[in-house]
Formats: structure tokens, C-alpha cells, sequence
């Protein structure tokens, strides 16, 4: 209850923002029972100088932020989506540049971001490992893993050009249900796992675990024409018979061989794997025409609408419905009534 009523007071905070700064943006830090509210381009920036090393929450309004600059601090941070919700009218949050996840020799951040548009990168470096770092339903160009790292996930995401290693070691490193061209960089003794993702462009050579994936043809040329590197092992992908095989010591077993026919399989009839319908700027959902006919090794469609997180890029924040302030409200006390609904989520 104490921390749904901190929330509270932080949308409350974001609203109120909104109700005085109507054409400006707002970055809301929540810091044990003290929420604070920063307007303006800078906002969130200006709430990660403010917070605490660890256990800070930052709520961003929809709208454009400038970059905030390295983060060497524990944070969530949660946006309004990186795509516009039409249902609700909710706009996107944007933010200028890279998110720079960054450790000291004296502190290791542990950041969750959710529902933000980068438009850089997302990189994690610093002088010590970094553990316990969550990208969800967010956009940025890259991700790169830019020093050691355990326990990563990235997770309905859309990775406009890639995921790269950097030829740093990453444990326990997930990728799912995403949409990313390319994943590589990552070395023999990384233990990486992609499963229910759309691979959709360049060549992946990464020794990585691969299952329920979508996986596109792309040809270098005639003779190296596969999209998953040696080393990995393949199960229950769909996509060419050459992306799923490699001469070696790639393991390969129940995949599903076309002849990217995706306009076949794709429940919308586009022929690839685009991350928008042909000549629009609506997204796809990449339902599958037959979900029957092409099941993942936990009995669920292959690609992004199957696994334990369906695709869904609406982040779980809740939307405010209605507010009002008391004007009986006394000095030194602000007596406030609110209404939210969940937004759909995971």
C-alpha cells in the first residue's frame, strides 16, 4: 500500500506538471517518501543529479527530454512508451541520445528502464561489472555491452540496428521477444540466450542459444549465407534452411525451413520482416497466419507473439482517468483524489 500510494503521488506530481506547464515535459523522482518534480527539457537529467545512489524511481512524461548524461546510480525509470499509444492518446517518450549505464570503482548501478524512445544507444560500460541491468519496451539504435556483465535482459524491444558484445563477457544475457537486425560480438565463453525475437537483417555471429525465433535470409554472398554464427545451437526457429545451418559445431534441431515466404506465414501477408506495414508508419503485430503450425519448444508461437512476454509495447504504468484537488485543502496538507487504470502489460 505505501509504495502504491508513493506512486500515487508521483503521477499526481506528473499531472499537476502537466496542468501548469501544458506544453512542457516533466521528469518525476520518487526517493523514499519525497517525490520531486523537475519540468523542462532537462527534467531528467536534473532528477538523476537529484536522486539518491540507489533506489530512486523516475517517472517521465510524454514528450522530448535532452540527453541526461552518464548514469552511475540505481534507478528505474519508466516512460509513457516508445511508440504513441493510439487507444488512449497517449504520446511517446523521447529522449535525446544515448542512455549510458556507467559503474565506478565505487558503485555498481543497477538501472530498469521501461517504455522510452533513445534515440542513440543504450551502452552499459564502467571500470566493474554490471549486473542486474533491464532494457523493457523501450527503442534505442544499439545496445552495447561495453564491460563485464550478468543477469541482462532486454525485452520488447526495438533494436533498430543491433545488439553487440563488444568481446566482453556477458552471463545470464537474454534477449526476447524483440525486434533486432543483428545480434554479434559476443564470444565463445558468453553464455547468451535469444528466444521468440524477429532477427530480421544482417548476418548474426554470436555464440548464443537460439529457439522460437523468426530468423531472415541475408546473403553476403553464395557461399556465406547463414544468419546464426558457429558455435550456437538452433531450435525451433523459422526462416531459411542456409540461416539455419552452418558447416560445424552449430547444433541445429526442429526448425522450421521456408523459403522466406514470410507474406505465407505473417497473419498480415508482408513479405519481410519490417518493423512497420509496407508504406505506413503503423507497426506490426507479426501474428502468425497459422500459430499452429509453427510452435516453439514451449508450445507457443515462434516469434515475438509467443514465450512469456508477447509482444506488447504499452508500458505497465498506470494512465490517470481523472483528478481533482479539495478546496478545502488546508495550508501545509494537499488533499487529492485520483482515478487510474492499468494500462495493458506484460
Amino acid at each position: 500500500m505505501k509504495k502504491f500510494f508513493l506512486f500515487a503521488v508521483a503521477l499526481v506530481g506528473t499531472m499537476l506538471a502537466h496542468a501548469q506547464l501544458s506544453d512542457g515535459v516533466s521528469a518525476t523522482l520518487q526517493a523514499g517518501e519525497t517525490t520531486t518534480v523537475f519540468y523542462g527539457s532537462d527534467a531528467f537529467k536534473d532528477a538523476i543529479s537529484a536522486a539518491p545512489n540507489a533506489d530512486g524511481v523516475i517517472t517521465l512524461s510524454p514528450g522530448a527530454f535532452a540527453n541526461p548524461g552518464e548514469i552511475s546510480k540505481s534507478l528505474k525509470i519508466y516512460g509513457a512508451g516508445f511508440l504513441k499509444d493510439e487507444a488512449n492518446n497517449i504520446a511517446e517518450t523521447r529522449v535525446i541520445g544515448d542512455l549510458t549505464i556507467t559503474s565506478t570503482d565505487d558503485i555498481t548501478p543497477v538501472v530498469r528502464a521501461e517504455g522510452v524512445y533513445f534515440s542513440g544507444n543504450v551502452v552499459v560500460k564502467g571500470t566493474q561489472a554490471v549486473k542486474n541491468t533491464e532494457i523493457v519496451k523501450c527503442s534505442f539504435a544499439r545496445f552495447y555491452n561495453s564491460v563485464e556483465t550478468n543477469n541482462t535482459t532486454i525485452r520488447q524491444n526495438y533494436a533498430r540496428e543491433g545488439i553487440y558484445g563488444e568481446d566482453k563477457l556477458a552471463t545470464s544475457f537474454l534477449v526476447t521477444n524483440c525486434w533486432v537486425p543483428q545480434i554479434s560480438g559476443f564470444t565463445t565463453a558468453c553464455d547468451i540466450t535469444v528466444t521468440n525475437c524477429i532477427l530480421s537483417g544482417n548476418c548474426t555471429h554470436s555464440y548464443a542459444l537460439y529457439r522460437n525465433n523468426l530468423i531472415n535470409r541475408y546473403y553476403y554472398n553464395w557461399e556465406d549465407r547463414r544468419q546464426v554464427g558457429s558455435g550456437s545451437s538452433c531450435y525451433n526457429n523459422v526462416g531459411h534452411k542456409y540461416c539455419l545451418e552452418r558447416d560445424g559445431d552449430t547444433t541445429c534441431d526442429n526448425n522450421y525451413y521456408i523459403n522466406n515466404n514470410w507474406g505465407e506465414i505473417l497473419k498480415d501477408g508482408q513479405a519481410n520482416l519490417n518493423f512497420f506495414l509496407t508504406d505506413t508508419s503503423t507497426p506490426r503485430t507479426w501474428e502468425l497466419a497459422d500459430p499452429a503450425t509453427y510452435v516453439g519448444t514451449d508450445g507457443t508461437p515462434c516469434g515475438v507473439t509467443g514465450g512469456d512476454f508477447p509482444w506488447n509495447p504499452v508500458p505497465a504504468t498506470p494512465r490517470i482517468i481523472s483528478t481533482s484537488v479539495d478546496a478545502k485543502t488546508t495550508p501545509g496538507t494537499l488533499k487529492v483524489s485520483i482515478k487510474a487504470e492499468a494500462r495493458p502489460i506484460e
